[in-house]
C-alpha cells in the first residue's frame, strides 16, 4: 500500500484526540485500488474501517469520498480525478502516483508533517 495522504482530524464527536483520515493505493488489488480508511481512538477494532473501491464506484459509495480526501489532506486527488473524466483506472493510478512522487521542499515537508501529526485545539486552534 502506498499512503498518499494522512491527517488526525481531533477532536470530532467520535473521539477527542484520534479520528486519522487516511487514503492510500493498494497497488496489490488492481481492480479495487483506491483505499480509505479510518482510525479512530487507536485503530480499526473498535471504530473506523477501510474501503478498498475502484474508479466506477467512488460516487456510489455513500462515504463521501471527495470529503474522505479533503479530510485526509490530499484534496488534489479529487481534483485530478475530476479534470480527466472518462479516463480509465489504470491510466488515472499512474497520474495520480506521478503526481504524489513529485519532490517537495524541507519546508513544505515539514510543515506536511506538522499538520498530519500535531493537533492544536482551544481559542488559538484551527
Amino acid at each position: 500500500m502506498i499512503e498518499i495522504g494522512s491527517r488526525n482530524n481531533a477532536p470530532t464527536p467520535q473521539h477527542p484526540t484520534q479520528d486519522i483520515y487516511i487514503f492510500c493505493f493498494d497497488l496489490s488489488r488492481p481492480g479495487t485500488p483506491f483505499c480509505f480508511e479510518q482510525s479512530i481512538g487507536g485503530g480499526h477494532a473498535n471504530q473506523g474501517g477501510a474501503r478498498w473501491l475502484a474508479l466506477d464506484e467512488l460516487d456510489g459509495w455513500p462515504g463521501e469520498w471527495r470529503e474522505h480526501l479533503k479530510k485526509a489532506d490530499c484534496a488534489w486527488v479529487a481534483q485530478l480525478i475530476d479534470a480527466y473524466p472518462g479516463t480509465d483506472q489504470t491510466s488515472l493510478v499512474s497520474m495520480l502516483l506521478e503526481q504524489h512522487s513529485q519532490p517537495v521542499g524541507r519546508l513544505k515537508a515539514i510543515g506536511n508533517w506538522l499538520k498530519r501529526n500535531i493537533h492544536v485545539g482551544g481559542r488559538y486552534g484551527i
